[in-house]
Formats: C-alpha cells, structure tokens, sequence
C-alpha cells in the first residue's frame, strides 16, 4: 500500500496509538485479575481416637497438608472410646475408631472404613511357643490355662497382657476371640498397643494383642490357627484377627472434613495405606 508524505506518517502514530491503549487495556485487566485472587482461609481439622490408628493418620495427615499448604490437622491417640466421646461433644471433627461400631453407635454418625489392621499376639523371642489355635488363645486370655507347658511351651506361668477399657483394640479382640467373656481379671492392664509390645519383649512370661504393625524387638507375632499377621494373609482375609480402621464423623460434615476422608479413599490415599495395611479400595 503506497504512502504519501504526512498521511502515512499520521497513520503510522494513529496504529501506534491503538497499539498503545490495547496494551494498556490488556494491563490493567490482568492486574484486575490478579488482586482478586485471595489465599485460601486457614482450615484446622482435630482428630482423636484409636492409638492404633495414630502412625497411618499422622502419614495420611502429612501426606493432606503437603498438597493443602493451608491445612493443619492434630491427631490425639485417646483410645475409640474417648474419640467418639469428643466427636459428639463437638471438641473433635473425627473420630478414629479400631473396630465396628454397632448400629446403635452409628445413629448420627457416618463410619468410613479407611484399612484393615490385624490384631497379633505378641510373645517374648525367647518364647518356645509359635502357634496357638482360636481354642487355646480363649482359654489363655479367659484364665483357664495358666501355664506355658499348657500350649506347648516350656515350664512357666503366663503373664497375660490387655488393653484398657475404652480401647477398640480390647473390644475387637473381645469380640473376635473371647465370645462373649471378658479377659482375666488377673491380666495387667497396659495404656496402648507400643507399651503392651515393650513389655512383652522385656518378659519372657508376657502374652500381649496389639497391632500388627510396628513391632518392636524383642517380641514376635504367633500364628493363630496355622496363619500370620502378616500384609498378605491380612489383605486376603485370610488371618482369624482383623478389624477395620473406621473414620467416623458427624452425619452433615463439614466441606472440609470430606475433603479430608475423600483424600484417603483416593487412589493416593490408599497407596499410603497400603504400604503397612489392608487396603479398603
């Protein structure tokens, strides 16, 4: 297109002016934009409940807030018991809970089963035993077998081991093994599944139920009924002594909290869950 002096120089500073306020335009409204982004409000979650539950919760905890840099989540091993206390007196968000809860339980609650735990029987290294049946385990938590020699061990008195009351771990151990009678009064009563453990791998006498899951030296899981605690038999069912770990919330949650059990059901969450425990997708 020819130019002609003047003109083409007026058109030239024209489209420059144009070019200019487009600029401008396009500026300001990015700035726009940007100042209307806000950060997200600090979200605070409480949990509380199974202390068996306490490792996977704090890893699943940590695993939210690396993703959420404005979320920060306590959890408080109390025992089910005393987490689902603090759930409906609204002190907590979420309960932990190491069993199943009955359906008078469940009225205005919501349960979530998030893995599959077992519960081992832990003996001292030094114990000769290996395997006890359901039958044997009954007998030896009920009182009626008091010696070692009893189930194939050596010359020496048992020193059973239990939970306290309030503990999901002692009701699903209960439930499962004990049909319906209590463990021994003569039994010594330890406050979580890490002293029950230490106590058995200090005592060559101890017979203690805890988790499966981080055992410490010194103490080894019996096989019950032929079968171990082990990851595998746990995931096909195949162990006599599993239990579920249960979220359980209010019935109307927070957008928050399903926030939260949405990301441990998550393929991501399960992977995590997956690593020392049964998963539950």
């Amino acid at each position: 297109m020819p130019c002609w002096g003047r003109f083409c120089g007026k058109g030239i500073l024209a489209y420059r002016a144009v070019l200019r306020g487009v600029s401008l335009f396009v500026v300001s409204l990015l700035t726009a934009c940007v100042a209307t982004v806000e950060p997200h409000p600090p979200v605070h979650l409480e949990m509380a409940g199974s202390t068996s539950m306490q490792s996977l919760m704090e890893e699943l905890a940590a695993a939210y807030e690396s993703r959420y840099d404005y979320v920060t989540i306590d959890i408080n091993g109390r025992g089910s018991m005393l987490g689902l206390e603090a759930l409906r007196d609204g002190i907590v968000d979420v309960a932990l809970v190491s069993r199943e809860l009955p359906s008078e339980e469940e009225e205005s609650l919501r349960t979530t089963v998030i893995a599959y735990d077992a519960i081992a029987i832990l003996v001292n290294d030094g114990n000769a035993v290996n395997s006890l049946s359901s039958q044997q385990l009954r007998d030896i938590f009920g009182g009626d077998k008091l010696l070692w020699s009893e189930v194939g061990g050596e010359e020496m008195d048992i020193q059973i081991l239990s939970r306290e009351d309030g503990s999901g771990t002692r009701e699903a151990f209960e439930e499962m093994v004990m049909e319906g009678r209590r463990v021994t009064l003569t039994a010594i009563v330890v406050p979580g599944n890490h002293a029950g453990g230490q106590y058995v791998a200090e005592d060559p006498l101890a017979i203690a139920y805890a988790s499966a899951v981080d055992i410490p030296l010194g103490a080894r899981p019996l096989r019950i009924d032929g079968v171990g605690p082990d990851l595998q038999a746990v995931t096909q069912g195949d162990y006599p002594l599993i239990r579920p770990f249960v979220l359980v919330t209010k019935q109307r949650n927070s957008d928050e909290v399903q926030a939260f059990v949405n990301f441990v059901l998550s393929p991501a969450g399960q992977v995590i869950v997956g690593r020392r425990y049964g998963r539950a997708r």
